[in-house]
């Protein structure tokens, strides 16, 4: 089942991979920088943020006022930082949401890498209530809804004694210091747990990569800001709690769970997203990863260079004090727990040269599932098999698929195949002994698609290495027109890597024959940024479409909302009883009291009805540790519109018929229109409010 989920995800990105490849190239495709444009999205999100909070006024009658002034009369400054701040942050969920997928897709969530998926689920529970809480201070109608919403499910938790979503029925029962909380929430709490749980996420990763590259920070700006005047993001009215809104624009990018609580009650709604939750986190074990063997470190052939700790993309291989009294000061330790077996360290050992001859082949470090003496070996005789004037040998990666299907479609005999573990696994020596030695006339490396590679830097250190840029380096006697790193820009041009091997042989000389002096012929430079400026306008419209539409409806057309909201203490369990003076004898000076009342209360019972058929029918149980407090009635009900009777009822002690407090009133309720059912406890009478 993970396996399909795995290639389902492959098929989607693909493709999609592939188009973005035409107008970004390989090393600027957004996919290959997900998790670093993700951060890049916040940082703008929070340069943004503190320009609107200087002009945001924390209390209840300011705070829309604040916003519309920004929207509306600095529209050319306020106006823009408020629409970067939204678009950027529903940005942050889709580049977020596609990383996650991913790096399922590809399977880069299981061994080793657990880590970084596991910490990563709880950002999502950092990110998702940091856009939340920017919602509730802009306090028009969506504000409001969500604020209410989001109550709702918080009372559902067994944390609160009293139901939060009360305080937002009214004006009254609103205070300014909600919004000195949440502006303190959105601000600065979320985001300090946030940086704290970026870093978490990639504390194992060797050379993390936080920043984009500038071309792409450019464009997604850039984008943003003619997204920001084309379509501003604005209010959605004043908040007026007396009424409904017939609709709502909802960003579903961070509220797509609030519908479900129209349908649904709040424990499952909670139950649907703690469960996707540890689904989530348990992934990496519900499929474990085939086991793999270390790198393996021999020390008499380590020199302690440090290259392999470098080079190691996952902070395996860590340089300690020697430990065999040889010259060197230090040697390289590899955690088995940290090491993926990539083979980049191998391919960075400056002692994993094939030219040995008069010594066996044994790296300073190797990989015991495909040793550096077993890889010469495998050349030796493929090359041998090979044939004609233009012969290739390709090395493919083995998690690279087109390496597996190229096996069953190229079967001449100028061409052969062979694995390595990773593109960055192959040592420069090795392609410097198959030129200089004659065994082919040229080499490509496969690599994994468009550069990205499965081990995080196979690609990008073989490219170095190559192009002598990064010890260990290719050696100047090698000609680098006979080597083509499928990857990278110069073969842009080619479909699949059967056309890179094609487009390397028609480059290469034969007897009497001169080959071709360029690579394949490359998009033009107007249709790449064509290409690419369609993809980020298709990319932000995306991001402003779904940020209002589709809209949602609160209530059904032709109803009204009735809010049944009240605390209320019901019956002791018995009556109080007056002590005797010896009884009051008995007991300490500090403990006498002239009556022994019970702790303990009765649950109560309430019936709401409209034209006598009945909405709501409960039993609620009092609160406190031993049941001696206030019962808690908190319910949103839709009532049709028109003139309707209502009715509300309570009776406050055990077995009792009829009810202790009950209201009957006709009432001419309006489409959209709110109305809340209070009781004053100490009127001991209910209340339908209209504000």
């Amino acid at each position: 089942m993970i396996a399909l989920l795995q290639t389902i995800g492959r098929w989607l990105l693909e493709p999609l991979r592939r188009l973005l490849e035409r107008g970004f190239g390989p090393r600027l495709n957004p996919l290959n920088h997900l998790g670093a444009l993700n951060i890049y999205f916040f940082w703008v999100v929070l340069v943004s943020g503190i320009w609107l909070f200087i002009f945001f006024e924390t209390s209840v009658a300011g705070a829309y006022a604040s916003v519309e002034y920004l929207t509306h009369e600095q529209w050319y400054l306020g106006g823009v930082m408020r629409s970067l701040h939204r678009y950027a942050s529903d940005a942050a969920i889709i580049t977020l949401v596609l990383h996650m997928l991913r790096e399922f897709a590809y399977d880069r969530h299981r061994g080793m890498r657990w880590f970084s998926w596991v910490t990563g689920i709880p950002l999502l529970w950092l990110v998702i209530p940091l856009g939340i809480t920017g919602y509730w201070l802009v306090w028009d109608q969506l504000g409001w809804y969500v604020a209410l919403t989001s109550a709702e499910l918080m009372d559902a938790l067994p944390i609160f004694s009293e139901s939060m979503a009360r305080n937002f029925l009214s004006d009254a029962a609103l205070s300014d210091r909600f919004f000195t909380l949440m502006a303190f929430m959105h601000l600065i709490g979320l985001p300090l747990f946030l940086v704290f749980g970026i870093w978490l996420h990639v504390l194992r990763i060797n050379g993390p990569r936080i920043n984009p590259p500038r071309a792409l920070m450019a464009g997604s700006l850039a984008a943003m800001v003619v997204l920001s005047f084309v379509f501003p993001a604005v209010s959605q009215g004043q908040v007026d709690m007396s009424t409904v809104p017939d609709s709502l624009g909802l960003d579903w990018y961070y509220l797509l769970v609030y519908p479900l609580a129209k349908a649904w009650s709040p424990g499952w709604v909670w139950g649907l997203l703690v469960g996707f939750s540890l689904l989530l986190c348990a992934l990496p074990w519900v499929a474990p990863m085939r086991g793999k063997s270390p790198a393996h470190v021999d020390l008499d052939n380590c020199n302690g260079c440090a290259r392999c700790a470098d080079d190691c993309p996952f902070g395996a291989i860590t340089m300690q004090p020697r430990s065999d009294g040889q010259a060197y000061e230090i040697e390289a330790v590899v955690d088995p727990a940290l090491c993926m077996s990539c083979g980049l360290c191998t391919g960075a050992c400056p002692t994993a040269t094939p030219f040995r001859r008069h010594s066996d082949l044994v790296p300073g470090i190797d990989m015991p599932d495909l040793e550096a003496a077993a890889l010469r070996e495998s050349i030796l005789q493929a090359a041998a098999k090979l044939e004609g004037e233009r012969r290739i040998l390709v090395f493919g990666c083995q998690e690279n698929a087109q390496s597996r299907r190229m096996k069953a479609v190229v079967n001449d005999a100028e061409t052969a195949i062979l694995d390595v573990i990773c593109s960055g696994h192959l040592p420069p020596p090795f392609v410097d002994f198959i030129l200089s030695r004659d065994l082919a006339d040229g080499i490509v490396v496969a690599g994994c698609p468009g550069g990205d590679c499965q081990y995080r830097f196979g690609t990008e250190w073989t490219s170095l290495r190559m192009a002598r840029q990064r010890d260990p380096h290719l050696r100047k006697r090698v000609d680098s027109a006979r080597l083509a790193l499928a990857w990278e820009d110069r073969w842009h041009g080619c479909r699949d890597l059967p056309d890179v091997v094609a487009a390397l042989r028609a480059t290469l000389p034969a007897a009497g024959q001169p080959g071709e002096p360029s690579a394949p012929r490359q998009p033009r430079r107007a249709l790449r940024h064509a290409l690419a400026a369609a993809a980020y306008a298709v990319f932000f419209a995306l991001v402003a479409w779904l940020s209002v539409w589709p809209r949602f409806h609160l209530i059904d057309a032709g109803h009204a909302m009735v809010s049944l909201s009240f605390s209320h203490a019901g019956q002791r369990v018995r009556e109080c009883r007056t002590l005797t003076q010896e009884e009051l004898d008995k007991l300490p000076p500090n403990m006498r009291k002239p009556q022994d009342c019970p702790r303990e209360r009765l649950p109560i019972r309430v019936l709401f009805a409209v034209n006598d058929a009945t909405l709501f029918e409960g039993t609620l149980a009092p609160t406190g540790l031993w049941n001696d407090g206030s019962a808690n009635l908190y319910r949103r009900l839709e009532v049709p519109a028109g003139t309707q009777e209502l009715f509300i009822g309570m009776s406050e002690r055990e077995g009792a018929d009829g009810f202790d407090y009950s209201l009957a009133q006709v009432v001419d309720l309006g489409p959209g229109q709110h109305v809340v059912v209070e009781f004053d406890s100490e009127r001991g009478a209910f209340e339908f409010r209209r504000e």
